[in-house]
């Protein structure tokens, strides 16, 4: 086996404005056409006043960040476990969500590292966290 590319400490970053039409698109792929994501009347009467992004759509930048770090770490890498994930605040049309994803632990007996994601949107607050686990392979 080789060895993991990685420090411990070490960050990935990465930035999206979410629009109406990724939202849209999410739902087609997905099917998940819940009001309060694609409905503005309905979504007016809740205590959002306006449609959401997904929740999943959000998480998956997670994704994008973790990816950069396999690249890094070696390109052969797999996600196996994401863990504690938590929606702390809701995502808005035209919020630009920061992933930020960072190397906990190396264990390079196992060939995995461990790591943290956490997301903010342009005004600093916390939307959402996550932990996440990396099998790196030949």
């Amino acid at each position: 086996m080789g060895k993991i590319n990685l420090t411990e400490g070490e960050t990935f970053r990465f930035s999206k404005t979410f629009t109406e039409t990724d939202v849209y698109l999410f739902a087609g792929v997905s099917g998940d056409y819940y009001p309060l994501h694609t409905n503005e009347e309905y979504a007016s009467k809740t205590p959002y006043k306006h449609r959401l992004v997904h929740g999943i759509l959000t998480f998956s930048l997670a994704s994008t960040v973790s990816g950069m770090a396999a690249i890094k770490g070696r390109e052969n890498a797999a996600s196996v476990r994401y863990n504690n994930v938590r929606f702390l605040k809701p995502v808005y049309f035209g919020d630009t969500i920061t992933a930020i994803y960072t190397i906990e632990k190396i264990d390079e007996e196992k060939m995995r590292t461990y790591a943290t994601c956490r997301m903010f949107n342009q005004k600093g607050e916390d939307v959402l966290t996550c932990e996440h686990t990396l099998l790196f392979f030949d």
